[in-house]
């Protein structure tokens, strides 16, 4: 298993070697290094932006306002989903499109990202489909049974919007593990 990882690398770097070498003589060079910067830094900010909304609205404001009202709670909910999902909804749009940017700009591709870039990926899909759940079909019935005045359905939908919305957030923990530390561990 070690020899295979290690031919493994011995291929990428012998690839990424020849890449550098052909790089050296393109003049697009520093422009395509500030493109990849640039997406670097959005990916960056994408990734604080969705975790750590997470974070603060699942470990901060779900405990702040838990002895407030019922029908408060519900109505304070709907205003943060709302302008929480729209800024989601953006950072999920950069982090595909910046990935995939660095994926095919910086490694050339699939075939040589190193595993640790591929864990992030995996996860990152994930993610998203578990933001798409929660989008499209709890956080759409909750807003219906609020709008309906129906606070029993509503707590229940907003259960599981906490429920897969922590899933997420520990999975988005584990990337920003992985941005620290993958290269060094995987």
């Amino acid at each position: 298993m070690s020899i295979m990882l290690f031919e493994l690398d011995a291929a990428r770097t012998r690839k990424l070697a020849i890449q550098t070498d052909a790089e050296k003589s393109d003049p697009n060079r520093p422009v395509r290094a500030m493109l990849n910067a640039i997406a670097l830094i959005l990916h960056l900010i994408a990734i604080n932006v969705w975790v750590g909304g997470t974070f603060f609205a699942i470990v901060i404001l779900g405990r702040a306002i838990r002895n407030v009202d019922t029908s408060q709670q519900l109505a304070l909910w709907q205003l943060v989903f709302k302008r929480f999902f729209a800024w989601t909804w953006v950072a999920v749009f950069i982090l595909l499109s910046s990935g995939t940017w660095m994926v095919y700009s910086v490694y050339g591709g699939f075939e040589t990202i190193p595993a640790y870039v591929k864990l992030m990926g995996i996860i990152a899909l994930l993610m998203v489909a578990n933001f798409m759940f929660i989008y499209f079909v709890p956080y759409h019935q909750y807003k219906r049974m609020a709008r309906m005045d129906d606070i029993a359905t509503s707590l229940r939908k907003l259960a599981i919007i906490r429920f897969v919305g922590i899933i997420n957030m520990v999975l988005g923990l584990c990337v920003v593990v992985i941005i620290g530390s993958g290269p060094y561990l995987l």
